[in-house]
């Protein structure tokens, strides 16, 4: 095969059967024959014959123009045919699958590119599939090797291609592909072998991100090659499992008291690590003799055909070497938020693994993984699992007594949801796909997400608090989208639990997310009464401090001139002048108390003229920037504006933020305030506060996004200077844009404060945690244990740049052992 043709195809598009999110495609049977506009009796690709000049000899262009229409349309059937095979575990799978395979060899130099582009996306996008397209592949290749080499090359390409773009669900998927290509005898048990080995070898004896990235998916492909392997390299097969059951044995212990990952920490059924649980599924199966009875083996109904086949060589594949540690795939915990029968371990895998695979590959797309979601049980047999989307009676269903499809689709989200160091997506994607499941089923699906969460909450006490904060901002979207309904009746207890107790914490944040979505009103309509107390009495509003009532009468003065000033659109310069004419009389106070009123005075009215909504807010600030700034020469200076934004908006969090940030953006006040307003003494008693965490991590992440803004401009520079030097006498200096001394310049101060941002921001962590008077409870440590966690792992590639620095400066004999604890986990969890 042509290899510009095979990367061309490789690095195609979407689905090409149909346009993606395109609506529902036209009415087909399971073979793809469009059901009202076709006669029973015609063949799939039967077409009458046509003379010379189109339809009945007519007119040579009209012919012409028809020809090229029969062809698109036949290309059309044929993606249609591929995508559609195998959707369901019928009766005519086999009968199927065998015509499909004897039309696409017989059209396939006619229409290669559409077949292997359909077959590729197939194989990518529907992957619990994965058993029929290998099926498919080693029909054709029994039919014609040359067919079944070109798409096995095309395939490796692809696998290739995803392993230097660190796609490692797209690797995943392929290499079970090629695992089941060993069973139709495409590829020989040693060319498999060879392709484990490539993941294997790089991984031994690193305790790494990498290294559990390439075990994990060696392991995962050793599940469905198991049975292949036994039967034609079984001392081979023995080599590798002794392999990842040491690193697995080794890669425990050494995250046996990191607990940065750990999304429950209660008693069993808590999380474990995938790769034990894979590892135990693995035993389970070899015990079985290597069967996986999940999901159907259609390769066995063509046993006697695919033994005569010729098996092809595949090149060595390469491991990437310059992915940044943080680009590789870290295996989840395990999650059990739904009891389920654990006599059905490896089916409840093998179900969950494809599930999960979907819903990775389809991330483009949320309508098509929903409606695919309800499809991946498809291919189980009907003792498998239980569907209460097919079921007569399906309130009758008990998930501790049967597999329940459904509970394990929102059993695998929401586990993607908490997922941890950080999720692979972002967190609406899961949520907007939540949103499609219960649209595609509103009974079934709104019941079974509601018994999970109502699960997950009631364990919410022994949850990380990151993803407590995650499943709040999940649910107030969620609900939000179906007329704020929801049963807040089954939580009323957590009113009467005390203030920072996790339950109460997590259901007042979601209702104060709610409020956000909506409006309080509304809100308050759908409580019950015992609920009110959760919400605030009155709308979100300001706390404007000079009012006439809280004044004496020459601050009353002062007051009234800036609000006449303000409201008659003066300028910055006479905001300032008025400032000064009335605090230089008060001959009582020293200059810098009189700086501090003037500098809390100016930032409360352009606060208050900002309040109405976000867009006069940002127009406030800009206007009256220049004064700001000037009063906010010093770090105590900028504090204290921070602390009057926090006091002026501490009943309305999410204007706090937004304020905080733009004041941020205007070089108002910079990084290093907000964590220090944040970390003040009056917050003590208050770590449970979601808003705090939302605005530190607001802080950092704009701080970050600078460094790499500036990091992608030199890079610009270097390349704009590099051209001038290749071209010098062309080259003129004026166009030569940013010099790269001055990016260089503008990356180092960056990267300082970037530096000192971490490193600030853990000494308080650390100091707090570490001192009697840090926390007001041990709960409210808790909470600020939890949050330091979070820091620690959601920047961890900053923690590790500035290591030297934190442990000169933050992790000294003060620090506590639990604090140290976190701070080797964080190096490890980098690594």
């Amino acid at each position: 095969m042509d290899m510009c043709k095979c990367f061309r195809i490789a690095s195609a598009g979407r689905l090409g059967g149909y346009q993606r999110g395109g609506g529902a495609r036209r009415d087909v049977d399971e073979f793809g024959r469009e059901r009202r506009s076709r006669p029973h009796n015609r063949k799939p690709y039967e077409r009458p014959s046509r003379g010379r000049g189109g339809r009945g000899g007519h007119g040579g262009n009209q012919g012409s123009g028809s020809m090229v229409d029969e062809s698109n349309d036949l290309e059309s059937r044929l993606s249609s045919l591929i995508i559609k095979v195998g959707d369901k575990n019928a009766p005519t799978l086999q009968n199927n699958l065998e015509a499909l395979s004897v039309v696409l060899e017989k059209d396939f130099s006619k229409h290669e590119i559409t077949v292997l582009r359909t077959f590729r996306q197939c194989v990518l996008e529907l992957p619990w599939k994965a058993p029929v397209y290998s099926t498919l592949a080693g029909l054709l290749n029994a039919k014609n090797s040359d067919t079944g080499a070109k798409v096995i090359t095309l395939m490796h390409e692809v696998l290739r291609m995803s392993l230097a773009a660190g796609q490692w669900g797209s690797v995943k998927v392929l290499m079970r592909f090629f695992a089941l290509q060993v069973e139709t005898k495409t590829i020989s048990a040693a060319t498999l072998l060879a392709m484990i080995d490539a993941f294997l070898q790089p991984a031994a004896g690193k305790m790494t991100a990498q290294g559990s990235c390439f075990v994990f998916i060696a392991m995962s492909t050793l599940l469905w090659a198991g049975r292949a392997l036994r039967e034609n390299a079984p001392d081979e097969l023995e080599t590798r499992l002794l392999a990842v059951e040491q690193f697995v044995q080794v890669y425990t212990e050494a995250n046996a008291g990191n607990t940065l990952t750990t999304v429950l920490h209660d008693a069993p059924p808590k999380g474990v690590n995938i790769l034990e649980n894979l590892l135990a599924t693995m035993r389970a199966v070899a015990d079985s003799g290597w069967k996986i009875d999940a999901i159907c083996a259609p390769h066995a109904m063509f046993a006697s055909e695919l033994a005569q086949a010729t098996q092809h060589e595949l090149p060595a594949l390469e491991m990437p070497v310059d992915l940044p540690a943080g680009s590789y795939y870290t295996p989840p915990e395990f999650l059990q938020l739904v009891p389920h029968p654990p006599e059905h371990a490896v089916r409840r895998f093998v179900m969950q693994d494809l599930i999960a695979d979907t819903i990775t590959q389809l991330e483009g797309n949320r309508k098509d993984c929903a409606k695919y979601l309800m499809q991946v049980h498809g291919l189980c047999a009907e003792d498998v699992c239980s569907v209460m989307t097919t079921a007569q009676n399906p309130e009758d269903i008990d998930p501790e007594t049967s597999l329940v499809y459904e509970y394990m689709v929102a059993e695998v989200l929401l586990g993607f949801l908490m997922q941890l160091p950080e999720g692979r997506y972002r967190e609406m994607y899961y949520t907007s796909l939540a949103i499609e499941l219960r649209k595609a089923e509103p009974q079934i699906m709104a019941m079974v997400l509601e018994t999970a969460v109502e699960n997950v909450v009631a364990r919410i006490a022994s949850m990380d608090v990151e993803c407590v904060n995650r499943l709040s901002n999940w649910l107030a979207v969620y609900i939000s989208n179906f007329g704020f309904q929801w049963d807040w009746a089954k939580w009323e207890g957590a009113v009467d639990e005390q203030e920072d107790a996790p339950r109460r914490r997590f259901v007042q944040e979601t209702l104060l997310k709610l409020v956000r979505l909506s409006y309080l009103d509304r809100i308050k309509a759908l409580l019950p009464e015992t609920c009110l107390s959760l919400i605030p009495a009155k709308a979100p509003t300001h706390n404007f401090k000079f009012t006439l009532q809280a004044m004496d009468e020459r601050t009353r003065e002062v007051s009234v001139a800036m609000g006449k000033c303000l409201k008659n659109k003066g300028t910055a310069d006479q905001a300032l002048e008025i400032l000064e004419s009335h605090y230089s009389q008060w001959a009582d106070v020293d200059a810098e108390a009189r700086q501090t009123l003037a500098r809390e005075m100016l930032t409360e009215h352009v606060l208050l003229l900002g309040s109405k909504t976000f867009s006069h807010m940002l127009n406030a600030i800009e206007k009256f920037m220049p004064a700001l700034q000037k009063f906010g020469e010093t770090a105590a200076a900028k504090l204290q504006i921070a602390q009057v934004v926090e006091d002026f908006w501490r009943k309305n969090t999410q204007f706090m933020a937004i304020t905080i940030d733009k004041l941020i953006n205007y070089r108002v006040i910079d990084p290093a305030t907000v964590v220090a307003m944040l970390f003040d003494a009056s917050h003590v008693g208050a770590w449970n506060q979601f808003h705090l965490w939302e605005i530190l991590r607001n802080t950092v992440n704009k701080v970050n996004m600078r460094v790499e803004q500036l990091q992608a401009r030199l890079a610009a520079a270097q390349a704009a200077a590099s051209a001038m030097v290749a071209d010098d006498a062309a080259a003129d200096p004026a166009q030569s844009g940013e010099s790269v001394e001055h990016v260089e310049l503008l990356l180092e101060q960056m990267k300082q404060e970037q530096r000192d941002v971490v490193v600030l921001t853990a000494g308080h962590f650390v100091r707090l945690l570490s001192s009697g008077d840090g926390c007001a409870s041990e709960l409210d440590r808790a909470w600020l244990q939890g949050r330091f966690k979070e820091f620690m792992r959601t920047y961890r590639q900053q923690v590790v740049d500035n290591e030297a620095a934190l442990e000169s400066q933050v992790f000294t004999g003060e620090a506590s052992a639990d604090t140290r604890q976190v701070f080797d986990s964080t190096r490890m969890l980098a690594a």
